[in-house]
C-alpha cells in the first residue's frame, strides 16, 4: 500500500566530518524518502551508545560511514508503515535498525530484506541493545571452545556490557568466571550477576587468580583491554587456551606473549561481530538470536541501564555515557 500520509520527517543526529562526537554531531530535522515496494517506515523506540559509536564518529573504527551520516550502530523500531503487503514484517512488530541507516534517529525509511525481527518479549532497552553485545558474548563463548560446567574463563573489562553478559551466561552454564577490573567498586555488582571471582587487573592479578581457582587454568580468555591487561590473561590460560580479542580500550599495543605461545601453545584470535553480521548466512543470524534471546529470557539476563535520554539532550547523553563507574548503558529514546 502506498502511504496517504505527508511527507514522514526524522530527526536525526548526523556527522559530515570525522571528529569528537561533541563537535562532530549534529541534531537536524531530514525528509525522508517516500516509500518504495520492499521498504519499511520505521519508528526508532530506543538506541543505546556504544563504545564503537564514538570510534565510527571519530573516523577510527573498523567500518566507517559514507558521509554524511546519521550515528548510531543498534537500536529497536516499530514498523509503522510497509511499501507492499509482500513483506514478512507487520506493521507494529519490532524491528532492529540497521546499522547502514544509523539509529540515533527517530524514524528511517528501511529495506525490508535488511530488516531482521527484534524479541519481543524482552524489556525495550534490552531489546535495542540485543544487536551487538548478545551476539558478541554468546560467539565468544560457543565458538573458540567447547565449555561446560567447571570449566575456568577470564576477562578483562568485566564491568563493560559484554563483560556482564559473559558473567550471567556463565553462570547459567555452570562456567567459572575470572573476572578483571579496574577497581573493586563494582565487585558487588559483578556477583550479585554471578562472578566467580573478582580482582584488580594489575601485576598480581593472575598469580590471586590462580589461587582462588586451586590452580586450574582457563580454557578461553576475553581480551577488550589490550596493553600489559592482555598479557596477564595469557598467564591464566591453560595449555592450547585460547586469548580472544574483541576491543582495545587501552589502545596500547599488547606484548607479545613468546613464553606462552611457546610453552604452553596458546591461541591468539580475533573477534568482530560486525564482520560476522557481513558474512553470516540470514538463516544463521536468526538462529543465533533465537539460541541469544531465549536464552536472557528464560535466565532473565540483561544488560544494566544507567539512564535514557531524548535526542535533544544528546550533550548530555554523551557525556554520562562516558562517565567513569555508571551504573549501566545510556540509551537515547527518541
Amino acid at each position: 500500500m502506498n502511504s496517504q500520509m505527508a511527507m514522514q520527517k526524522t530527526t536525526a543526529l548526523r556527522y559530515a566530518t570525522y571528529g569528537k562526537p561533541e563537535e562532530a554531531l549534529r541534531l537536524e530535522t531530514q525528509e525522508l524518502p517516500s516509500l518504495g515496494p520492499g521498504q519499511a517506515l520505521l519508528e526508532v523506540l530506543a538506541a543505546p551508545i556504544n563504545p564503537a559509536d564514538f570510534g565510527r564518529i571519530g573516523g577510527t573504527y573498523g567500518e566507517l560511514a559514507e558521509l554524511p551520516a546519521t550515528a548510531g550502530l543498534e537500536g529497536v523500531a516499530e514498523v509503522k508503515e510497509l511499501g507492499s503487503p509482500d513483506t514478512p514484517f507487520r506493521i507494529g512488530q519490532k524491528v532492529f535498525v540497521p546499522s547502514s541507516l544509523g539509529s540515533w534517529q527517530s524514524h528511517a525509511v528501511a529495506n525490508c530484506d535488511e530488516l531482521y525481527p527484534a524479541p519481543e518479549k524482552l524489556p525495550l532497552e534490552q531489546a535495542a541493545m540485543g544487536w551487538v553485545n548478545p551476539a558478541t558474548a554468546w560467539k565468544l563463548m560457543h565458538d573458540f571452545a567447547k565449555l561446560q560446567a567447571g570449566d575456568v574463563i577470564a576477562q578483562n573489562a568485566a564491568t563493560s556490557a559484554v563483560g556482564k553478559l559473559v558473567i550471567q551466561i556463565a553462570s547459567h552454564l555452570g562456567i567459572k568466571t575470572v573476572n578483571l577490573v579496574r577497581s573493586l567498586d563494582a565487585a558487588e555488582e559483578l556477583k550479585r550477576l554471578g562472578a566467580s571471582i573478582v580482582l584488580v587487573d594489575d601485576r598480581d592479578a593472575a598469580k590471586a587468580a590462580l589461587e582462588l581457582t586451586q590452580g586450574k587454568k582457563a580454557k578461553i580468555a576475553l581480551n577488550s583491554v589490550g596493553g600489559s591487561s592482555a598479557l596477564g590473561l595469557c598467564k591464566l590460560l591453560a595449555d592450547g587456551g585460547s586469548l580472544i580479542t574483541f576491543g582495545a580500550m587501552d589502545r596500547a599495543p599488547a606484548p607479545f606473549p613468546t613464553r606462552y605461545l611457546i610453552f604452553n601453545d596458546i591461541r591468539l584470535r580475533g573477534f568482530w561481530v560486525s564482520k560476522w553480521y557481513k558474512t553470516a548466512p540470514r538463516e544463521d543470524i536468526l538462529a543465533l538470536h533465537n539460541d541469544v534471546f531465549t536464552f536472557m529470557e528464560n535466565a532473565k539476563i540483561g544488560v544494566p541501564v544507567a539512564a535514557t535520554y531524548p535526542l535533544e539532550d544528546w550533550q548530555k547523553a554523551l557525556q554520562h555515557s562516558q562517565t567513569a563507574g555508571k551504573s549501566g548503558k545510556v540509551l537515547f529514546k527518541p
